[in-house]
């Protein structure tokens, strides 16, 4: 090969030379060119990915929220019913009749179901899903990325709350239901005892404290209604109590006897809820030594009776003459419990069984016990008798 003239070789080294150059240029423009473009690319890629993120997040959290929101509803919605009852019952006019063990175990179980309410945050329903959106700046998705994750954040938040209270719900709303339910089937036992501290009462209106009870014990709708008029019905039995004894105080010094007599009456007679009146003249009896009585009796709601007494019985007693006239009055008031007998084995004589049952007691004084006032001192049939013992 012919080597080139060496002029010739300087230009060729000169242009290699202006070539290199420009590849620096255009490499130095470029890389000015990605250090003003790419850091905005980039960042504006970064908010996007964190919106989308927040996005998903925002969605997760809302389905969260739905979950523990579905679940509180669930173990929180008989609450509301529940405390109305308790509010309803948990009144100073209620608790004398009701137990006060389990009144206050009611009152504090309802505190207990309401303070969860109080510790409550705001309960709103389930938010919609959060569809993804377009924006034209990193700024903007940033601000509605930053918005999303508070809004997650939150809504986590008021999940875990509502779990926290939920749980809570699942084990004080059923020991409320059990406090009240207590409550409730102890009522007849408490009206019963009421009755028994005030048998001097009317007895309608024991009668009429028995139903209420058992309503307020048994009763689907309105529960609290029907317990607060128990209730009413138990103080109107202590009302009548009290003004049934003051009646028997009328300042002769027999109040005492009175009630034991009356005592004595009901120990005989079953079942049997009588009243008593006391007056000086009964049936056109009562001076002197005589003595009257008078009975009338019902054979509904379980069977009542109202015996009414001259003041002579309570003087002379326990004189069995008078105690004899008593028990005969007593085997009226106890035909309330034994009807088909009156009419089947006494004919409908009223006089002649109540004869016969005092006899039957025991009572055989033919002064008081009916044989000589209404059969001329010829007593009943033995037969007749002993069938009256079956009525006791």
């Amino acid at each position: 090969m012919t080597p080139a003239p060496s002029g010739e070789r300087t230009t060729r080294r000169r242009r290699r030379g202006r070539a290199l150059l420009v590849g620096a240029a255009a490499l130095a423009a470029l890389l000015a060119i990605a250090l003003v473009v790419l850091p905005p690319l980039l960042a504006h890629q970064e908010a996007e990915a964190r919106y989308a993120d927040a996005v998903s997040a925002r969605n997760a959290a809302g389905d969260e929220y739905a979950h523990a929101h579905a679940t509180f509803q669930e173990v929180a919605a008989p609450a509301g019913e529940l405390l109305d009852v308790a509010d309803g019952i948990a009144i100073d006019t209620v608790r004398p009749y009701v137990g006060a063990d389990a009144f206050d175990t009611v009152a504090d179980r309802a505190d207990a179901v309401r303070d969860l309410r109080e510790e409550l945050p705001d309960v709103v329903d389930p938010p919609t899903a959060q569809a993804a959106e377009e924006f034209d700046t990193a700024d903007e998705y940033l601000a509605k990325a930053e918005e999303l994750e508070d809004q997650a954040e939150g809504l986590s938040v008021d999940a875990g709350a509502l779990t926290k209270t939920a749980d809570a719900y699942v084990e004080r709303v059923p020991a409320l239901e059990r406090a009240l339910a207590d409550l409730r089937a102890n009522i007849p036992d408490e009206a019963a005892r009421i009755e028994e501290e005030n048998v001097s009462a009317l007895a309608l209106t024991r009668i009429q404290m028995r139903r209420a009870a058992e309503l307020a014990a048994t009763s689907r709708d309105g529960v609290a209604s029907a317990v607060r008029e128990y209730a009413a019905a138990a103080r109107a039995v202590e009302e009548s109590q009290e003004a049934e004894l003051s009646e028997k105080r009328i300042g002769d010094g027999l109040f005492e006897t009175r009630l034991e007599v009356e005592d004595f009456v009901r120990s005989i007679v079953g079942d049997t809820r009588v009243d008593f009146d006391w007056a000086p003249i009964v049936n056109g009896l009562g001076q002197g030594e005589s003595a009257g009585g008078y009975t009338t009796w019902w054979y509904s709601d379980g069977g009542y009776a109202t015996m009414e007494f001259s003041h002579s019985i309570a003087a002379y007693w326990p004189d069995e003459r008078f105690q004899g006239l008593v028990v005969h009055e007593a085997g009226h008031a106890i035909t309330s419990q034994c009807q088909d007998m009156l009419v089947e084995t006494f004919d409908g004589d009223v006089e002649l069984m109540a004869t016969a049952w005092a006899i039957g007691r025991g009572y055989d004084n033919p002064w008081g016990n009916g044989v000589d006032y209404y059969y001329g001192g010829v007593p009943p049939a033995p037969d007749l008798v002993e069938a009256s013992k079956e009525c006791r």
